[in-house]
């Protein structure tokens, strides 16, 4: 008798990383949506983004999903406490990032919140209150500055 065994190849929907591209993505979507539809609160008056401000926006943002990566894969290498407590960190720095909106920092991180208290719910079977907060405030913020991108 043989036993064939082989390497699962799915896709990781559920990988920081995904969602931190993701959010990444929502936001660039976000600015250059309420710029092409003239959407922004600017001032008409206000000079064009030079290619120097784009860098600095794609800069910040990486910097943000760099973060967000490296505690999301460092949560899901260890207990589901220690996800869901970063989930729920995660979460509380979308909320409180959401001031600088334009950073695009409470989106990724939002996504990745997200992402890390679905997983805790996948390991877990069950929502428990500081994924489900983790949850809220995380969509909530991620919500929230997308639209503040678009109309901002």
């Amino acid at each position: 008798m043989t036993t064939t065994t082989s390497a699962s190849h799915r896709l990781d929907v559920l990988s920081p990383l995904w969602a931190a591209a993701t959010g990444a993505v929502i936001y660039g979507l976000a600015m250059t949506a309420g710029g092409v539809f003239d959407l922004n609160a600017d001032a008409d008056d206000a000079p064009a983004t030079t290619a120097g401000e784009i860098a600095l926006y794609v800069g910040i943002v990486v910097a943000a999903g760099v973060i967000a990566v490296w505690l999301g894969l460092w949560a899901r290498a260890g207990s589901p406490g220690r996800l869901a407590g970063t989930a729920l960190g995660l979460g509380i720095s979308a909320a409180a990032t959401y001031i600088v909106f334009w950073s695009g920092w409470p989106l990724v991180f939002g996504a990745v919140a997200i992402v890390l208290a679905l997983e805790h719910r996948r390991r877990v079977g069950s929502f428990g209150a500081v994924t489900m907060t983790a949850l809220v405030l995380g969509a909530i913020a991620l919500v929230a500055a997308a639209i503040t991108c678009v109309l901002g």
